[in-house]
């Protein structure tokens, strides 16, 4: 899995992605818009990388923070947000905007994301509130025995939910092969 990616920004392209040079390996990055403003052409760049692995495509979606990638994980965990939709609603509305809409119940402020219905962003709310402040701020560090284990269940589709209280439960002392198994009866 790709975790985190270091390199030249050589483009970019508006609509929310950029062609990121890593040691003369080119990779299209999708980002959000918050993500993108902070990029510059010809300058370096560090983006905290979501591999996103489908039966029909391999995407990679860029971050600026922790935070934010911890965010887009939770969101792509409700049922109906998939990950171009959630790099809508990243792009869409500032991290804080967004907590605040979800703690207040502001389905109106979520809808307004283009893809979003009222449905859907009561949805989103209904699964999510209360719990987004804990999670961005206690992810895993990138590199971390912990963060690779997480990054390989959510690869073979277990929900970013149900992996992360499997997690807390297992045994966090040991070495990837011991903590992946753990978690893997956890979930069987």
């Amino acid at each position: 899995m790709i975790g985190w990616l270091k390199g030249i920004v050589r483009d970019i392209d508006p609509a929310g992605g950029v062609l990121l040079d890593v040691n003369g390996v080119g990779y299209e990055v999708g980002v959000s818009m918050q993500t993108l403003c902070a990029l510059k052409n010809g300058a370096n760049a560090e983006l905290f990388i979501h591999t996103h692995v489908r039966e029909d495509q391999l995407m990679l979606f860029g971050f600026a923070s922790l935070r934010e990638r911890a965010i887009f994980r939770r969101l792509t965990g409700v049922s109906g947000i998939g990950a171009r939709m959630g790099m809508n609603i990243l792009s869409g509305m500032s991290i804080n905007e967004l907590l605040t809409a979800i703690d207040t119940s502001d389905d109106i402020a979520i809808a307004r994301t283009p893809g979003i219905g009222k449905k859907t962003a009561q949805r989103l709310i209904l699964e999510l509130k209360g719990k987004l402040v804990e999670d961005s701020d206690a992810s895993p560090a990138v590199g971390s025995v912990l963060a690779d284990v997480r990054s390989a269940l959510l690869n073979l589709g277990y929900k970013p939910a149900q992996v992360d209280t499997v997690l807390k439960g297992i045994d966090q002392s040991g070495n990837l092969e011991t903590m992946f198994r753990a978690a893997m009866k956890a979930l069987v």
